[in-house]
Order: structure tokens, then C-alpha cells, then sequence
């Protein structure tokens, strides 16, 4: 990337200060970015905005699609809240979901999102995506946020913890794609977030579209745009 290239991060209708906490979460990466704090939703000349950060209530998101630098599937979205806001804006697209603005809820968000800076989505990747899952386990039913979605599976966290037969059924939406009822077994556990192998489906097709739809989210003009330096 040319050195006057570099990730950019607006903060939109939130503290400074949480700008400061993605910096510091940025640079334990060894990625260095430039934030913009943004009242009106303006850019105020910076036209390149890769990524923002912002609560999701109805004012904030309605500011931010009228926004002239917000591209869907493009920008990277950072949104401050629960799962109940997850399923309120599921057609934004939030990439990661921060639960409050501490340094642990953004260092989380930053790491969700790291391989994609790093390396892109690609063809087969994972999107980075928070997203409402409803989990059907043999008789119990459970919930969980999705940290990322592939065509052939995807990590989520459970809001509570349980185990999972090795045969699950999977109901979540997808921004821009619809609904999905998927069977899945689980491949792994690292506490409450777990992976998940979707079953052979006839919504693979749509899956591989949804992904590839996805395939320049942080780039802008056609580029992935990586922080100076960063994940090396």
C-alpha cells in the first residue's frame, strides 16, 4: 500500500475516546490507522473511509445510510450493542458487535475482524458478520451471535453456555441474502464460541454469492486498503 494510503476508521455519533481504545487495540496488532470523529455524518474530506463505529439506535443508523462515504458491503461497520440490536439491523450488515464501549468489547471487535484486514475476504473466506442464530438441538432451542459466516460454515457464540449434539438445525438471516435454515455438526469449542459445519444444502450456491457480494468489504475504489504495516 502507498504510504499515503491508510485505513481509516470514522467514529460516528460515539465518545473520542472509543476512537482511542480501537487505535490502542489497532497498534497491539502492529496496524497503524487514522481515526475521524464525525458528528454529521459527513466526511469532512476524508474521502476514503474504510470502517465506522456507532450505537445502533434508529437515529445513528438512519445518519449513516444517508452518509455520502457508507458503502454496504463495502464499509466495515462496528456497532455498540446486544443481540437484541443484532436483530433490529440485521440488513446494515454489522461486521462486529461491541456489547458496551470497554477495552475488552473492542479489542474483541478488532480481533473479529483482523484476518479480513489483513487478508481480505477471498472466495472461500469468512465474513465477519453479527448476526442472530437460532439454534435447534434436539428439543432445546438456543440463540448465539455469529462472529463469521462462510459457505461452508460458521463461528458462533452461544449466549449461554452449552454443549451441541454432533446434528444441529440453524435459522439466522443474512444481509442482503435472506433467511437460512441450515443443518450443521460442531467442529470445535473455545468457550461460549463454537464452529460449525453446515450439511451439504441446496443454499450453497447462495452462500458462495453471499460471500463473493462480500468480497470487497474494506476496500474502497476497487483496493484493499490495509493499516500501514499491519499483521505482519
Amino acid at each position: 500500500m502507498p504510504k499515503n494510503r491508510q485505513f481509516t476508521l470514522a467514529g460516528f455519533k460515539v465518545d473520542p475516546k472509543l476512537l482511542v481504545g480501537f487505535a490502542d487495540s489497532f497498534e497491539r496488532l502492529n496496524a497503524s490507522i487514522l481515526t475521524v470523529h464525525l458528528r454529521s455524518g459527513q466526511s469532512n474530506g476524508h474521502r476514503e473511509i474504510n470502517a465506522c463505529v456507532l450505537p445502533l439506535v434508529g437515529t445513528a443508523v438512519a445518519g449513516l445510510k444517508n452518509s455520502p462515504w457508507f458503502v454496504p458491503r463495502r464499509t466495515v461497520v462496528y456497532g455498540i450493542g446486544g443481540a437484541k440490536e443484532a436483530k433490529r439491523f440485521v440488513e446494515l450488515g454489522v461486521n462486529a458487535l461491541l456489547e458496551t464501549g470497554s477495552d475488552s468489547s473492542v479489542r474483541a471487535a478488532v480481533e473479529a475482524t483482523q484476518s479480513l484486514l489483513s487478508r481480505g475476504v477471498g472466495a472461500c473466506g469468512r465474513v465477519p458478520i453479527a448476526t442472530l442464530v437460532r439454534i435447534d438441538a434436539e428439543g432445546r432451542v438456543l440463540t448465539g451471535i455469529t462472529k463469521n459466516v462462510g459457505y461452508g460454515g460458521m463461528a458462533v457464540r452461544l449466549l449461554r453456555n452449552a454443549g451441541l449434539p454432533q446434528e444441529i438445525g440453524l435459522h439466522f438471516i443474512l444481509p442482503y441474502a435472506g433467511s437460512f435454515s441450515l443443518a450443521a455438526s460442531p467442529r470445535w469449542y473455545s468457550g461460549r464460541l463454537v464452529g460449525l459445519r453446515f450439511q451439504p444444502s441446496v443454499r450453497e450456491e447462495a452462500l458462495k454469492r453471499w460471500v463473493k457480494d462480500y468480497s470487497l468489504l474494506g476496500h474502497t475504489d476497487g483496493r484493499l486498503l490495509r493499516a500501514r504495516g499491519a499483521f505482519a
